[in-house]
């Protein structure tokens, strides 16, 4: 028997958007989910990570039944295609993914002007679209979310940048002080020089000002440099108490050597790497390094549920990454759709809209999952420290309530 939820398609394409929402699946009760993420290219260490939490919730939702939408039941397929870290590559993708293969929600991708490029196809084709970056805050806005407004669609899968650094910067702190044996008051923040980079480094700084660091001027690299050496001594020279290196963990983790070996700082943190690898490197260093997770950690974890959650994603084949926590970011807003599907009791993106933000979703990553009003969520960031002797301890941080005054 066939099945076709259709509710008129414009043929029109124009300037790479849909004048019209693609409501239809295909006979086969089968509901396809776009993921447009770099698979390839610089970015690839986060990029894989998207495919992987959206494939493991598809499998998961899919062997406990699939999802039932007025009254019928529908099963979840993953159409994914890999950006290359190139944006033009990307809005080719999301374009085919909309126009061509009519997903019903798009999950992607991991950085800031690629998925504003693709909301600019998304948006006015009425598609649900789900990004992990905090950077979205600059565009959503009660006036751009609103029934009508240009963001309708889009949800920010990742707490707000103020909150995952007002939580990051006072875990790094908590747990770096005892492992000092004072209380550490000077920072010195290194960071890839690109436009994510300058953002999320730009509230970094403050929430450590807030927490009465003394900060001097960011360092800033170019994003493909290997030879920190005339970084770390810049930063040596201002005789921090932490070396802070953002934002990409593969170029931290080619810093971090470099900055020992040098003796720049009397400790370290490395934002985005995980723990795990820091294990499997059987990497060590004679000084406290910090490391933090986006936003729960797979080598070592204080939440309780990111034990089954990591089996399960490596044992579906999913590589040991720097950044494999980021599929958290995507893996249960998966869930949390499906769940307002079946709540709206349709695929209708308004109703869809509604129901997303009235739900209280239990994920891995908190057992409350909302989104506010402007379509950001809310959720702590796990926080951890090696110890010189190699021990390492790890603790959940919730966020700030309110941004630090400028």
């Amino acid at each position: 028997m066939k099945t076709v939820l259709k509710m008129g398609v414009s043929a029109a394409f124009c300037l790479g958007t849909l004048a019209n929402p693609a409501f239809a699946q295909d006979a086969d009760n089968i509901v396809k989910i776009g993921v447009v993420a770099a698979e390839s290219g610089s970015f690839v260490s986060a990029g894989h990570t998207l495919p992987a939490g959206v494939g493991l919730a598809v499998k998961q939702i899919n062997d406990a039944g699939g999802i039932k939408v007025g009254g019928k039941v529908y099963k979840l397929e993953m159409v994914k295609r890999d950006d290359r870290t190139d944006i033009a590559t990307a809005i080719a993708a999301t374009q085919e993914l909309v126009r061509d293969v009519k997903v019903q929600a798009i999950f992607g991708s991991e950085t800031h002007d690629f998925t504003l490029a693709m909301a600019k196809i998304t948006q006015p084709a009425k598609i649900v679209h789900f990004a992990g970056n905090s950077t979205l805050a600059k565009i959503l806005t009660p006036d751009t979310v609103k029934a009508g407004g240009e963001d309708h669609y889009l949800f920010q899968s990742e707490p707000q940048e103020f909150q995952r650094s007002g939580s990051t910067a006072r875990g790094v702190l908590t747990l770096l002080e005892p492992l000092l044996g004072y209380k550490p008051k000077k920072s010195v923040m290194i960071v890839g020089n690109d436009a994510t980079g300058q953002f999320l480094s730009s509230y970094y700084f403050k929430a450590l000002k807030a927490e009465g660091q003394d900060v001097p001027d960011i360092i800033f690299y170019p994003p493909d440099t290997t030879d920190f050496s005339p970084f770390l001594t810049r930063a040596k020279s201002l005789n921090p108490d932490i070396i802070h290196f953002w934002y990409n963990g593969d170029s931290t983790l080619t810093a971090l050597p470099q900055a020992l070996e040098l003796g720049a700082a009397k400790s370290y943190f490395l934002f985005g790497v995980d723990p795990g690898i820091w294990k499997e490197k059987a990497l060590s260093a004679d000084v406290p390094v910090a490391m933090s997770c986006v936003p729960v950690c797979w080598g070592e974890s204080s939440n309780p549920k990111a034990k089954a959650y990591f089996d399960a994603y490596f044992a579906a084949g999913a590589p040991h990454g720097v950044t494999s926590s980021v599929s958290l970011l995507y893996h249960d807003y998966v869930h949390f759709l499906a769940e307002a599907w079946e709540k709206a009791g349709s695929f209708d993106p308004d109703k869809t809209v509604e129901a997303l933000l009235s739900i209280h979703h239990q994920g891995v990553v908190s057992d409350d999952l909302t989104f506010n009003p402007t379509h950001q969520v809310t959720h702590a960031t796990e926080v951890c420290a090696a110890a010189p002797g190699g021990d390492i301890s790890c603790s959940m941080q919730q966020p700030p309530a309110d941004a630090p005054k400028s």
